[in-house]
């Protein structure tokens, strides 16, 4: 089984797209001309980089779960995590935080602290996500793991980002553009599963946390 976010993204985020993809060409079915469609690629893309965010967001907290559960204390995390719940504490404006981390506190303030933090994610480009891997994580470079390579990614969280706040003016989105849009993540997610799966499997004890996929 790959990871729960993972199964998720596929299982329930996806076939919203999917079905998204199937309305069009319903609509437009002898393909000729435009039909006034935009509303629903346009809307496909802003579905599909909502799955992308939260799968993100999910699988995150479902490393930090697992990261949890495999370490006996805090020094066993990654180097990046254990600096990540010190400056949690250190800035906490409330005088008991550090009491907290008794016995097997740190855990709960390390999964809370992933929880809210993933929440404010708004822009799931590689210049927000490699940073916030890496600090709720672990993971260097989560980049790495992207056969596409982030400027792919980018390019398309840039065009959901111009429907967001421009509408129509936007532009057309075509059909076929939204179909490659919809593979691409998906192949963002599996890569992103799989680079994961690694890095927890190699700083940690245990074998990989969930099965490697491919597409």
């Amino acid at each position: 089984m790959p990871s729960s976010a993972l199964s998720k993204f596929e299982n329930s985020m996806l076939d919203d797209v999917d079905r998204i993809i199937e309305s069009h060409n319903a609509l437009n079915h002898d393909g000729l001309g435009r039909r006034g469609l935009g509303h629903i690629t346009r809307s496909g893309v802003v579905m599909l980089c909502a799955a992308w965010e939260l799968y993100v967001e999910e699988l995150l907290v479902e490393t930090a779960r697992v990261l949890c559960t495999r370490a006996t204390s805090p020094d066993q995390l990654p180097e990046h995590v254990q600096r990540e719940i010190s400056k949690v504490v250190r800035e906490s404006k409330h005088e008991l935080k550090p009491l907290e981390l008794a016995g097997d506190g740190w855990k709960m303030v390390y999964e809370n602290h992933c929880i809210q933090t993933t929440q404010s994610i708004n822009t799931p480009k590689s210049t927000i996500l490699v940073p916030l891997f890496k600090r709720l994580s672990g993971v260097e470079d989560i980049s790495e793991s992207w056969t596409l390579g982030a400027t792919a990614l980018n390019e398309f969280v840039t065009v959901r980002g111009d429907i967001a706040h421009r509408g129509r003016d936007a532009g057309y989105i075509q059909i076929n553009t939204l179909t490659t849009y919809r593979d691409q993540i998906l192949r963002f997610v599996i890569d992103t599963d799989n680079g994961m799966a690694d890095f927890i499997q190699g700083n940690s004890t245990g074998n990989s946390p969930w099965r490697r996929r491919t597409i």
